[in-house]
């Protein structure tokens, strides 16, 4: 089938009705890039009704702008509201803009409120986030539903005034996205590609969007980095360490040895599968994907480290949380190891027990983690602890082998396979 000819693009009008789900850093970003289209008209999901007069106040009062590398203003939104029966049904497309934990709590609460051509997308998306969403899926073949998903944001971001101004830092050269149904994965590229101003580029399996998530090696890796020796005492303003701008060496070393044991996975289900999970391509070395990214925005791309420290990000400091007294310890409740543990670091764990592949690393930075975060994921170096269990890994959609794993991602059922 010609790509102009899916049942999903003949169902699109124009202008594209698109419905952003989330409030936060990325939501605002996404509002101001999109109205940048003039066949876009968007309405704007949030969490709750609070926050929906919030957004509201803003785009009345003073109108939502960005700064920095884009400028713009969102003035492409027609409708906010915290009940998605005012902004779901009448979709296009579904951009769901909200950390990993919050996806399946989202997908709940719009389900009942899609029609059946409607495309949910995730910007970005993370570990198992296809399994929930596969879930809503109406059928096969032509009544399938189009999910996908990117990589990352094409952008760093932060809401400096909620509903009324967002700084959008420095934009990705380019961003992986993938699809379910895998063939729709070049149109729904193109599409967000003059959508969002930054070359999308397909990928053939969604599954190399879990093994390639740059987030899962970089943000655990330097929080591990910088605050594996932390002694327990509080520390004073001044010895917040930078993010990135303060990251060594060794720390570069680490964050490249978590993204080789994902490659790792990813070559050995590839080769299990007899190509018929197609990998590589997407899943590549930290370093290669910093380089590809940042390369514009970055001082010395000669290592890992380098990019860090010389990179777009430089002002950033390790999320920490201040105490009584007004001095500070890390912040182990930050998205960093929230997010990027259980959705990143412990879906490829996931994957890599199927493969039957070792990752000392990976469970290196998961058990420090978990410790910190007071989770149990890894227990006698398996996957066995109470907190895996609403989890989207596969093993918690019934997929017990490799064979499982390649026909669900063939037909995104079990059931179907």
């Amino acid at each position: 089938m010609n790509s102009d000819d899916s049942p999903y693009r003949r169902s699109w009008r124009k202008p594209l009705r698109l419905t952003i789900c989330g409030s936060g850093n990325g939501a605002h970003a996404l509002a101001v890039v999109a109205s940048r289209n003039p066949d876009v008209e968007i309405s704007w999901l949030s969490g709750t009704a609070e926050k929906a007069d919030k957004l509201r106040r803003g785009l009345a009062t003073v109108g939502l702008r960005s700064t920095g590398a884009i400028t713009g203003v969102a003035d492409r939104v027609r409708t906010v509201s915290s009940d998605p029966a005012e902004v779901i049904p009448d979709a296009d497309m579904v951009l769901i803009v909200v950390p990993a934990f919050g996806h399946a709590a989202v997908l709940r609460r719009i389900e009942p409120h899609l029609g059946t051509s409607t495309a949910i997308g995730c910007v970005p998306t993370r570990g198992g986030f296809e399994f929930d969403a596969a879930r809503l899926a109406p059928g096969e073949g032509s009544d399938r539903r189009l999910i996908f998903g990117l990589q990352t944001l094409p952008w760093s971001t932060r809401v400096s005034a909620i509903g009324e101004l967002v700084n959008i830092g420095a934009a990705k050269e380019r961003v992986v996205l993938a699809a379910l149904p895998s063939t729709e994965a070049p149109g729904i590229a193109r599409r967000l590609s003059d959508l969002l101003g930054t070359e999308i580029v397909p990928a053939e399996s969604f599954l190399s969007l879990t093994l390639g998530n740059p987030g899962q090696c970089i943000h655990p890796g330097l929080m591990y980095g910088h605050f594996r020796s932390w002694d327990g005492e509080p520390f004073d303003e001044a010895d917040i360490p930078m993010f990135y701008a303060d990251a060594t060496d060794d720390m570069g070393e680490l964050v490249d040895r978590l993204s080789r044991e994902a490659i790792a996975v990813a070559v050995e289900i590839e080769h299990r599968s007899r190509g018929a999970m197609k990998l590589r391509e997407a899943v590549v070395p930290i370093h290669e994907w910093l380089v590809s990214t940042y390369r514009h925005v970055t001082g010395d791309t000669s290592t890992v480290g380098t990019c860090f420290r010389t990179g777009p990000i430089q002002a950033r400091k390790a999320p920490v949380t201040e105490t009584r007294d007004g001095r500070f310890i890390p912040d182990f409740g930050y998205r960093y190891l929230t997010e990027d543990v259980p959705f990143g670091l412990v879906a490829t764990r996931a994957l890599a027990e199927l493969a039957e592949v070792h990752t000392p690393t990976i469970d290196e930075v998961i058990l420090w983690s978990q410790a910190a975060m007071q989770r149990v994921y890894l227990v006698d170096g398996r996957l066995r602890g109470r907190d895996l269990r609403d989890l989207p890994i596969p093993q918690n959609h019934g997929v017990a082998t490799l064979s499982d794993l390649t026909s669900w991602y063939r037909t995104g059922s079990l059931l179907a396979a």
